[in-house]
C-alpha cells in the first residue's frame, strides 16, 4: 500500500523495526555488527563480521552477541551468521600476458591462485552421506525445478532426502515446495530445524528473510550463510542432501567447492548456444575444484503438440553434443511440459505426481544414483525404484 511516493509500512513490519533497533542498541552497534534482521515470529538474524585470524575471538562475540540479543524482550530466537572477511588472492599479470586477442589466456600458475585448495580434503557432514550440487552456469535454465523435482523423486523412491536452497539472491525453493510461509525451528542446540517438505527436509535463505526485500549481500557474506545453513542445521541422517545452486561461477559456487564435502555435481542447460557456452565454462570450474561432474541434463528439449509432433524450439541437440564434446554422459532431456510449471507453482512438484513428467523425473533420479554409485567404493544406501 503506498500514499503518494511514500510506503506506508503495517504493524508488522514496525514491530519487526522496532525490534531490531532494540537488538541493536543491546549489542551497542559496534563495527563487526553487519545487520539485524527480524522476521515476524521473533526470531532475530545477526550478521556478524569476523577475522579469519581470529577464530576463537570470532565466535566468543558470537556466543555474547546472541547472549545479549536474546534478553531483548520479544526475541524468541537467535540466529548468526559470520562472514570471513579474507581478502582474495590478486593475480599480477606482465604486460605482454594481458589479454589483447581471443586466444589470449591466463597462466595455469595465475588461473590456479584462484582455485581452492583441495590437498588436505575437506571433512564429511556428519550423518550426511553424500551431496549433490545442481548447478547451472546460466539462469533461467530450469536448474531450480531440476533441483526439486530430483529431490521429490527420490524421496518418493524411499530415500532420506535433503534440500539446500543456496541460491541466496533468489531463492525460489520454497515457492515449488509450497512452504513460502514455514519458519524453520531452533533445536536446543541452537542450530537450525529443516522445515519437512513432501518428505524432505529442507532449509532456504527464503524461509529467513523477507521475501519482498533484495538480499544485498557481498560475497563473504553469501559464503557465511550458505556454510552455516549447512552446518548448522539439524539435517539428521541423510542419503543425499541436494544443493540448489545459484546460476554462474562466483562466489556462491567457489565457497561450496571449497568448504563443502560434495560428493558430484550436475549441470542443467537448455539446448540453445547461449546457454551452453556457459554450461563448458561450468564444467572447466568444477574440473578445477576437484568435483566431479555426472554429466548434462538438458531442459526444454522439445514442445509435443496434441497431435504428437515435436518441436524444438529452443534448438535440437545441443545438449548431447556439448556432453559429448566435454566426455561427459546426457543424464536425461526434459521436455515442455505444463504439469512442471504448474507443479512448481502450486508447490506441488509434477515428480510426486502420476504420468509424463513423474516418469521423466523417475528415470532422472534412477540415473543420478547409478552415477553416485560408481564414484564411490564404500556401500551404498539400497535404493528400489519400481516402474
Amino acid at each position: 500500500m503506498t500514499q503518494g511516493s511514500y510506503k506506508v509500512f503495517g504493524s508488522k513490519e514496525k514491530s519487526r523495526r522496532k525490534l531490531a533497533r532494540q537488538v541493536r542498541d543491546a549489542l551497542g552497534a559496534p563495527d563487526w555488527l553487519e545487520s539485524v534482521d527480524v522476521d515476524d515470529t521473533g526470531r532475530v538474524i545477526l550478521v556478524l563480521l569476523a577475522d579469519p585470524a581470529d577464530t576463537a575471538g570470532a565466535e566468543a562475540r558470537r556466543i555474547e552477541a546472541e547472549g545479549r540479543a536474546e534478553l531483548v524482550a520479544g526475541v524468541h530466537a537467535v540466529t548468526s551468521i559470520l562472514t570471513a572477511q579474507k581478502a582474495l588472492p590478486t593475480v599480477k599479470l606482465e604486460p605482454a600476458k594481458r589479454r589483447v586477442g581471443k586466444g589470449a589466456r591466463l597462466s595455469d600458475e595465475a588461473m590456479q591462485q584462484g582455485a581452492p585448495s583441495q590437498a588436505s580434503g575437506i571433512p564429511p557432514i556428519p550423518g550426511i552421506a553424500r551431496i549433490l550440487v545442481v548447478a547451472s552456469a546460466k539462469g533461467g535454465v530450469g536448474k531450480s525445478t531440476i533441483a526439486v523435482n530430483l529431490a521429490a523423486a527420490m524421496a518418493k523412491a524411499g530415500m532420506k532426502v535433503g534440500l539446500l536452497d543456496a541460491d541466496v539472491y533468489g531463492p525460489s525453493v520454497p515457492t515449488m515446495l509450497g512452504t513460502q510461509d514455514a519458519q524453520p525451528g531452533t533445536a536446543e542446540s541452537k542450530k537450525l530445524v529443516p522445515v519437512i517438505a513432501h518428505g524432505m527436509k529442507t532449509l532456504s535463505i527464503g524461509y529467513l528473510s523477507d521475501p519482498d526485500a533484495p538480499m544485498i549481500w557481498r560475497g563473504p557474506i553469501v559464503m557465511s550463510a550458505i556454510t552455516q545453513m549447512l552446518n548448522d542445521a539439524e539435517w539428521g541422517e541423510l542419503d543425499i542432501l541436494v544443493i540448489d545452486t545459484p546460476p554462474g561461477t562466483g562466489d556462491a559456487q567457489l565457497a561450496i567447492a571449497q568448504r563443502v564435502p560434495v560428493t558430484a555435481a550436475i549441470i542443467v542447460t537448455t539446448p540453445q548456444e547461449v546457454a551452453l557456452a556457459d554450461v563448458r565454462r561450468g564444467a572447466a570450474m568444477f574440473s578445477k575444484t576437484a568435483v566431479p561432474v555426472l554429466g548434462i541434463v538438458e531442459t526444454m528439449s522439445w514442445f509435443e503438440d496434441p497431435a504428437g509432433n515435436r518441436h524444438y524450439l529452443m534448438g535440437e541437440g545441443g545438449g548431447a553434443a556439448t556432453a559429448q564434446s566435454l566426455g561427459l554422459p546426457l543424464l536425461g532431456q526434459i521436455p515442455m511440459l505444463q504439469a512442471i510449471r504448474e507443479g512448481g507453482d502450486t508447490g506441488q512438484p509434477a515428480a510426486l505426481a502420476d504420468g509424463e513428467p513423474a516418469r521423466i523425473f523417475h528415470d532422472l533420479a534412477r540415473t543420478v544414483a547409478i552415477g553416485l554409485d560408481t564414484l564411490e567404493s564404500k556401500p551404498a544406501p539400497e535404493i528400489v525404484f519400481e516402474d
